[in-house]
C-alpha cells in the first residue's frame, strides 16, 4: 500500500526557520564592539563551545540559569584578553551585559534565505504549514513575526502553550488535529535528529531531518536545505 499523499507540513522553528548561529554571532559582534573589541572567529567559535559546556552543567544542576549567563559574559572577557576584568567583573555587571547581548541578538534575528520562499512554495500549493517549536510563547511568536514568517504558516504551536515538548507525541499530534490532518499524511521537518525525525515517526508522521552543515547527512529522510521539502510533497 502506498504512502498518503502529504497534505500538510509541520515546521520546526529554531535552526530551520530561523538561523539562531549567525543572529547569536551577529548580536555578539555588537557588544563585542560596545565593549571597544573587534570578533574574529576564534572569538565568536569560544563563545558557542563555552555555551555548550555550560548547558551541560547546567543541565546536571551544577549551575542555574543566572551563573551560566554570568560565566558566559566571564568566559568572553577572558577570550577578549582582559582576564583581570573577567575574574573581578561582579554578578551585577555581567548580568547587564549579557542583557544587553540579548537585546543586540534579538535586534539581529535573521531567518535562512530558504524559509519565506519556501513557505510560499508550500503555500501556493495549497499546503497549510504549521510551525511546532519547544520554546516560550511570547519569543516564538515574535520570532515569526519579526521574520516575516507569519503570513504564510496556519499557526505556532510552542511547547508553553502545549504543555508538553518534543519528543512527546501528543505535541505533534494536537498540530496534526488542529489542521484537520490525519498524522499519516503530515510532514513533519526540523533539524533535531530526537525531536523532528525520531519522535515524528514514532507518532505516526512521515519526517525529514534538515541537516544544514552536512554533518551526518545520508539516507532518504535528511535534506540539506529547506527547499528539498519542495520535492517530497
Amino acid at each position: 500500500m502506498s504512502a498518503p499523499r502529504i497534505q500538510a507540513v509541520i515546521l520546526d522553528l529554531d535552526d530551520t526557520l530561523f538561523d539562531h548561529l549567525e543572529s547569536a554571532r551577529r548580536g555578539l559582534a555588537r557588544l563585542v564592539e560596545e565593549l571597544g573589541a573587534t570578533l574574529d572567529p576564534q572569538t565568536a567559535a569560544a563563545w558557542e563551545r563555552t555555551a555548550e559546556h555550560l548547558k551541560g552543567r547546567r543541565h546536571a544542576g551544577e549551575i542555574d540559569r543566572a551563573e551560566y549567563r554570568r560565566l558566559r559574559i566571564r568566559h568572553l572577557l577572558a577570550d577578549l584578553g582582559r582576564p583581570e576584568e573577567a575574574a573581578t567583573a561582579d554578578d551585577a555587571q555581567c548580568d547587564r551585559l549579557y542583557d544587553r547581548f540579548l537585546e543586540v541578538y534579538e535586534e539581529e534575528w535573521v531567518g535562512f534565505a530558504d524559509a519565506v520562499p519556501t513557505l510560499r512554495a508550500l503555500h501556493d500549493r495549497h499546503l497549510p504549514v504549521a510551525i511546532l517549536t519547544n520554546g516560550p510563547e511570547e519569543r516564538q511568536q515574535h520570532k515569526v513575526r519579526a521574520l516575516g514568517l507569519a503570513p504564510w504558516v496556519a499557526g505556532v504551536w510552542t511547547s508553553e502553550r502545549l504543555g508538553a515538548k518534543k519528543p512527546d507525541p501528543a505535541t505533534y499530534l494536537a498540530v496534526c488535529t488542529a489542521l484537520g490532518t490525519d498524522p499519516g499524511a503530515v510532514l513533519h521537518v526540523g533539524d533535531d535528529l530526537e525531536n523532528d525525525l525520531r519522535g515524528a515517526l514514532a507518532a505516526g508522521l512521515p519526517a525529514l531531518q534538515l541537516d544544514r552543515r552536512r554533518r551526518v547527512l545520508a539516507g532518504s529522510a535528511r535534506i540539506a536545505g529547506l527547499d528539498e521539502v519542495l520535492g517530497r510533497v
